[in-house]
């Protein structure tokens, strides 16, 4: 079979791909801007034995045909129990699509996450310390809820407002610390958005404001004809929005008070189109294997 290499491309920040932020060290996103690729599907002699990845299809579209779209309970689809052919070919069918996420889970597993060329139908890959993968599955949803929940869970529920001895020599750091403390007790999914492009902001008011927030330990990625990466805080609900250019530089740069974010999640449209499409891949795959 020939598809493209796997497990996901989550890979390190390299020399210029990123700007320089040292607060996102701990938790390396994707470097490379790639475009939609069709997935590579086998011949009829590729498929005809390979009823594992085929029954796994089977239950991912019975079940996303009675999705609801509920954020918490959505469709999953267990890979563990396949072996290496019935896995590629579930490789080939997703393919790789625009958005990927990385989770650091508090029990000290790691979460590779990417999302399929069906929008909202994401795989999930699950590592231990030593980099053993130790669980694979398909997920259907707005978005894996691990990705906000694990950072709601890391974060604090609240914020302390600075002492005013600290923010001598910032322009706005005290009315944006009162903002954001307010916004996070009345956090919904219904974002509270500070746009920070549009602020009169100080070098030091960027810095002092890094380092308020502090690193979450999730984040997502969309790459394509726009770069955006979404990051989550050490406060609960409070996440880093920014937006790049060819260059890699900022557009825009927001904090978001919200459960996760609209621009991480996939469309409910999106949902309902990737249902009638992995219909059409199993019918191919139907007649393949006939």
């Amino acid at each position: 079979m020939s598809s493209r290499p796997f497990p996901l491309p989550v890979v390190a920040l390299g020399p210029g791909s990123q700007p320089d932020d040292d607060d996102l060290a701990y938790l390396p996103l994707p470097r490379d801007i790639e475009r939609f690729a069709t997935p590579f599907l086998p011949t009829a002699e590729e498929a005809a034995p390979l009823s594992g990845a085929l029954a796994a299809i089977d239950r991912l579209i019975a079940q996303v045909a009675g999705y609801d779209g509920d954020a918490e309970r959505y469709p999953v689809v267990d890979l563990g129990a396949l072996d290496a052919a019935n896995r590629q070919l579930i490789n080939q069918l997703l393919g790789e699509g625009e958005v990927s996420a990385r989770v650091a889970r508090r029990d000290g597993l790691r979460l590779d996450i990417q999302e399929s060329v069906f929008a909202g139908v994401w795989r999930v890959l699950t590592y231990d310390a030593d980099e053993r993968l130790v669980a694979d599955r398909i997920e259907a949803c707005p978005i894996p809820a691990d990705v906000w929940r694990e950072a709601r869970a890391f974060g604090r529920p609240a914020l302390a407002l600075p002492d005013a001895a600290d923010l001598g020599g910032l322009m706005n750091a005290a009315p944006l610390a009162t903002e954001i403390a307010d916004a996070m007790q009345h956090a919904k999914d219904e974002a509270h958005v500070i746009n920070l492009t549009l602020l009169p902001l100080s070098p030091a008011d960027l810095a002092w404001l890094d380092a308020l927030l502090g690193p979450g330990n999730s984040g997502v990625f969309s790459r394509g004809y726009g770069k955006c990466r979404v990051m989550a805080t050490t406060l609960a609900n409070v996440w880093r929005v920014q937006y790049f250019n060819g260059m890699n530089g900022i557009l825009l740069d927001t904090v978001e008070i919200t459960r996760i974010p609209e621009v991480a999640l996939a469309a409910g449209d999106d949902l309902a189109d990737t249902l009638t499409r992995l219909h059409e891949a199993r019918d191919w795959l139907q007649g393949a294997s006939a």
